[in-house]
């Protein structure tokens, strides 16, 4: 909860930059000669989303709870977002100001996303922009986790907070 900000910068045929400010988050676009600018101001995560992430997906061999949330998706029509990596999948949430990402582990399958440099500047700005993240251990927001190492790893869902409750209740049973 220390945390004060967070920048994730996303490279490809627009680059644009996700920053937490103090009234919200906000997208600065590199534009023509190098100019940034602000394209979106105060975005907002919604509660619902139609749009899923599944990451590990090897952890429904052992997770029972995690094949009935994926299964839950699919039943429902859910659109498939996946491209196997945290930085795309939750910057899409951003994108359509809805989704879900999830990344459970399992004893096969563990945790491989850090901490550090990946989970927490995500978590803060998703729950800045009205979404929720869970750590995917207790249940609680990824921005509770203490930081004990530079390398440590966890499992995490973020993203619209009603999707990240399902996970809690299929996934983690709380």
């Amino acid at each position: 909860r220390d945390q004060v900000t967070s920048v994730v910068v996303l490279y490809g045929p627009r680059t644009t930059a996700l920053v937490v400010c103090d009234d919200g988050v906000y997208e600065f676009t590199c534009g023509e000669g190098d100019k940034w600018f602000a394209s979106r101001e105060q975005i907002k995560i919604k509660p619902t989303s139609k749009l899923f992430s599944p990451a590990n997906l090897r952890a429904c061999q052992e997770d029972a709870g995690y094949a009935s949330l994926v299964d839950y998706w699919m039943v429902n029509k859910y659109t498939l977002r996946y491209t196997g990596g945290l930085v795309p999948d939750v910057y899409q949430c951003f994108t359509k100001e809805m989704g879900v990402f999830a990344n459970p582990t399992s004893k096969a399958s563990p945790a491989k996303l850090r901490v550090a440099f990946e989970v927490a500047p995500f978590a803060l700005l998703v729950e800045k922009a009205g979404g929720k993240t869970s750590d995917g251990v207790t249940g609680k927001s990824c921005l509770d986790i203490q930081i004990t190492s530079v390398d440590q790893r966890t499992s995490a869902c973020l993203g619209s907070a009603d999707e990240v409750d399902r996970f809690n209740t299929l996934v983690l049973k709380k």
